[in-house]
């Protein structure tokens, strides 16, 4: 059996595979495939297995020792996790210590700043007191010798407003006079104003009536001029306009005199006939519809492009036709 590798688990499937292929001999050889005689019970097959330890052979070895070096690896890092705690506590103590040590300076160095901060505040508060009463004494003699110099300037300026005041006294009396004088003379001079502009408005008041009269007169007859001449354009286009729709008229076989169909017509500025629908029938829709083909076939009347806008939307932005020819059949 030196052929079987030590490391593998060729041995033991050897085994159990000798051993089945043992009990699937014995049995065909024990069976009996004619029918001349009754099957003889069958005794069972003896099998003589023996128990091997795996623990002594090569795979039980490996796995022992495969257990050994795992357990002492588990071991070893047991061991160093251990260490390893124990260093980070001593570091986390000896921080904490130097973090106390540190704060306990700090706190020191904060009382000893603090001290000398209140010191400081306390000098400089003693310095503003002093310099505080300091002014306010300076201010006192100042505000006397204000006080003083107030009195003396007011009772100069009484004195001397008592003199003004009598000159002004003496000044006004004179001026009173002058006025009297000179208001007398302006209310003459504005009467005479007050005429002469009277008199101006009066004259102005009439030529403005004569005026407005003029210009008023001027466009009622411009206002009469125009509507004539716009009655008279409108009468001529709208004549032009029936004229073109009759030329492009294709007369039905039916149609008979005294027919007539009313229609509205839309134009644009330019004179494009935009759209165009029948608003009283003739009776006879082939007369209606040839009708609108011819106002259709116009297509444009360019006469209102020349139209003053105004007049153009007042007159011709929808034209009403009643299209009665006068040469139809009886």
């Amino acid at each position: 059996m030196k052929w079987f590798k030590s490391d593998s688990y060729s041995l033991p499937v050897v085994l159990a595979i000798s051993l089945h292929a043992f009990i699937v001999i014995v049995g065909i050889v024990t069976v009996d495939f004619t029918n001349d005689k009754k099957p003889e019970p069958k005794k069972p097959v003896i099998v003589n297995a023996k128990v091997i330890d795996i623990s002594e052979t090569v795979i039980g070895k490996r796995e022992a020792e495969e257990r050994a070096a795992k357990q002492q690896a588990l071991a070893q890092a047991a061991k160093q996790k251990k260490e390893a705690e124990q260093k980070r506590k001593q570091q986390a103590e000896r921080k904490a210590l130097e973090d106390k040590k540190k704060q306990l300076a700090q706190a020191k160095q904060k009382a000893a700043r603090e001290a000398a901060q209140k010191a400081e505040q306390e000098k400089q508060r003693l310095a503003e007191q002093k310099r505080i009463a300091e002014k306010a004494e300076q201010e006192k003699r100042s505000a006397e010798q204000k006080r003083i110099a107030q009195e003396n300037e007011r009772k100069r300026q009484a004195k001397a407003a008592e003199e003004k005041r009598k000159a002004e006294a003496a000044a006004e009396s004179k001026r009173r006079e002058q006025e009297l004088l000179a208001q007398a003379e302006a209310e003459r001079i504005a009467e005479e104003e007050r005429k002469r502009q009277e008199e101006a408005r009066r004259i102005a008041d009439e030529k403005r009536k004569a005026e407005e009269e003029a210009a008023a007169l001027a466009a009622a007859e411009k206002a009469r001029q125009d509507a004539a001449d716009e009655a008279q354009m409108v009468q001529s286009i709208s004549g032009l306009i029936n004229d073109r729709v009759a030329s492009s008229w294709n007369r039905p076989p039916n149609a008979r005199n005294g027919m007539k169909a009313q229609l509205r017509i839309e134009f644009l500025p330019n004179g494009e006939i935009l759209d165009a629908h029948i608003t009283q029938s003739s009776g006879d829709d082939l007369f209606d519809q040839r009708t609108l083909d011819a106002v259709f076939k116009v297509g444009k009347i360019e006469e209102l492009a020349d139209i003053d806008i105004v007049r153009f939307e007042r007159n011709f932005r929808n034209v009403d036709l009643i299209f009665n020819p006068q040469d139809l059949r009886n």
